[in-house]
């Protein structure tokens, strides 16, 4: 079998799940260049007052290319306050954008912002909203989360960003029938993967649930674990897990490790 299709990438409505400063450093950085390339408006939501480092300007002072789009007005800051988390104004932002001719827009903030204005619950709907607003518009939103606030939570987090979560070395996103895992799983990411599939098969309404490894380009005997593990309660419900179009390589290590003859474990050709 193939891969469902999915590819690796910095649009949708993405999680992204940080332990380090620099890692936040690093993906809004990226998640800016993708945006420049498309030629997109690009908006960023920090409180007034934001630490230098912290700020945008901050985050994207070795990206002279971002600099110069600041200074053109192609990304611009929009300040915190509880009207800027209402759904109906972000949807006006964004068709403003669109009609001043930009092809798409791009928005991004930390959670911790919208925690400084407007309650935890009612982020949870914004959350959702957005997801509607990224497949009806344009719009490609990065939702930054600490880990160090987040890890217990991280898994029903997912549920609501349709383009999936990012962090330093792997990326998992929502797939027809399953999840698609991209990048390296290790001991630094067993515990989010584990919980990433937990959440995802207790949501599963299809049986087999697919796991796409199409895009995993390295797997030790934690990240394999974290699969298990974190399968491990459908499976014993009596579901079944397919692990689609690994790798040649890693799907060597799954049989080495004896994951392939594990039960409710289905086995899909390797890419």
């Amino acid at each position: 079998m193939e891969s469902l299709g999915w590819r690796p990438g910095w649009d949708g409505h993405l999680l992204l799940f940080y332990s380090e400063e620099s890692q936040r450093h690093a993906g809004v950085a990226a998640w800016v260049r993708r945006g420049l390339e498309l030629g997109s408006k690009i908006l960023y939501t920090q409180p007034e007052g934001d630490p230098p480092d912290r700020s945008l300007p901050g985050l994207l002072q070795d990206e002279p290319d971002a600099l110069e789009a600041m200074e053109r007005g192609q990304i611009q800051v929009v300040p915190a306050d509880p009207s800027t988390y209402d759904p109906v104004f972000i949807e006006a932002v964004v068709d403003g954008a669109l009609s001043d001719g930009y092809p798409s827009v791009r928005w991004s903030g930390d959670a911790s912002t919208a925690w400084g204005v407007i309650p935890r619950s009612r982020h949870e709907l914004v959350e959702q909203a957005t997801d509607e607003l990224c497949t009806s518009r344009p719009l490609s939103v990065l939702c930054q989360y600490s880990a160090l606030e987040c890890s217990d939570a991280i898994g029903p987090l997912s549920q609501s960003h349709g383009g999936g979560l990012r962090e330093q070395r792997f990326q998992a996103a929502p797939v027809e029938g399953g999840l698609a895992v991209a990048g390296e799983l290790d001991a630094t990411n067993q515990r989010t993967l584990s919980s990433l599939l937990t959440t995802a098969t207790a949501a599963a309404e299809r049986d087999p649930f697919v796991v796409d490894l199409s895009w995993v380009d390295f797997l030790d005997l934690p990240g394999a674990r974290a699969v298990l593990l974190g399968t491990l309660d459908h499976r014993s419900s009596g579901g079944r897990v397919r692990l689609q179009a690994p790798q040649p390589h890693v799907a060597q290590l799954l049989r080495l490790l004896g994951i392939d003859r594990a039960e409710g474990i289905q086995w899909g050709e390797t890419r």
